[in-house]
């Protein structure tokens, strides 16, 4: 998780463009050539800035603290958990930092989703929740000596929450985010319950034990859909791939998970999901996004899985806007 965490901090907020056809500039395509485009990174840093809580908050060594968030949720760091970055106790403003995601929209404009690592294969995700937590003393990370509890509403999610289980985020050098399960060493729910009833509704009681929970962490549980499997190419319009565009594919009637195209074939100029996530006869949204003069474009194919599962996005599909809330108001919208 420190690799996440030291990732995002490396950035703006914690969290080479290319034309719709095929044309681009020489200097967009030497910045592709180092990885993911700058200006689509750009935009999803801001979607994510918008989202994020900082605060400070009067942490007494002798007492504790509580951090209560937007959502219903609450940070509980009791007394002697924390010490500063040298081991010393702290007394005076600690700097939260937290942010809280549940629904499809709001992953797909941040490039959050809910794919994760199942015996060894990347598999989809229904989530009770994303989260990320940084917590910093007088500029430095804090360090954790006894467990920090974070209870997250179930209220937030349209997820049951029976056999939900806690994840880490990993975070490649495109900006792609994929589950592991956690090390229950690291990151464990209290008294070995995944849920409890409190004032207000139902949480889920989440214990960060150690420094190395702090970043991305997720609250999930496997989607397993019956029936037969097919794996699903995706053709980009022109001038588009992996470095400056994402394809992301919702399930009908699911608002609490979404998948990503794992694979960018160049042979064959697709997007692929190697896998094969789901079963013929589903409904479902294929969702292209990607960024074009420094604003979001996106293109949305519904369509029923079937046994020949090729997609083509037409450049003529692509919908530009300067608000990535359009965007998310889109993809939040689909039945």
């Amino acid at each position: 998780m420190k690799k996440v965490l030291f990732m995002l901090m490396a950035l703006s907020l914690t969290f080479a463009s290319c034309s719709s056809d095929s044309t681009s500039t020489e200097a967009d395509n030497k910045k592709m050539t180092s990885g993911l485009d700058v200006k689509l990174k750009k935009i999803r840093e801001g979607a994510l800035s918008d989202i994020t809580q900082i605060s400070k908050v009067y942490f007494d060594s002798e007492k504790g603290a509580v951090f209560y968030t937007k959502s219903k949720s609450n940070i509980v760091i009791p007394p002697k958990s924390i010490v500063a970055h040298d081991g010393k106790d702290i007394t005076g403003d600690i700097v939260i930092k937290y942010i809280e995601i549940f629904e499809k929209g709001k992953m797909a404009v941040t490039n959050k989703p809910t794919m994760g690592i199942v015996a060894g294969k990347l598999s989809l995700l229904r989530t009770g929740g994303e989260f990320y937590l940084d917590i910093t003393y007088q500029g430095e990370q804090v360090k954790v000596v006894n467990p920090i509890k974070i209870n997250i509403s179930t209220f937030n999610s349209q997820a049951s929450p029976v056999g939900m289980v806690l994840w880490n985020g990993d975070i490649n050098a495109n900006d792609n985010l994929t589950w592991l399960p956690a090390d229950p060493n690291d990151l464990s729910f209290e008294n070995d319950g995944t849920i409890f009833g409190g004032k207000g509704g139902t949480f889920y009681d989440v214990l960060l034990n150690n420094s190395s929970s702090f970043g991305w962490c997720n609250i999930d549980i496997r989607s397993n859909m019956p029936g037969d499997k097919v794996k699903i190419q995706v053709v980009p319009p022109a001038g588009f791939n992996h470095t400056n565009s994402s394809v992301y594919l919702a399930v009908k009637g699911e608002d609490n998970m979404l998948a990503q195209f794992d694979v960018f074939n160049s042979g064959t100029n697709t997007f692929e999901e190697h896998t094969g996530l789901l079963p013929v006869g589903l409904e479902c949204h294929i969702i292209f996004v990607a960024q074009q003069n420094g604003n979001f474009i996106y293109s949305i194919i519904s369509t029923t899985i079937g046994y020949n599962a090729n997609y083509t996005v037409s450049s003529s599909s692509l919908i530009s806007t300067n608000s990535y809330s359009d965007l998310e108001t889109a993809i939040s919208q689909l039945p």
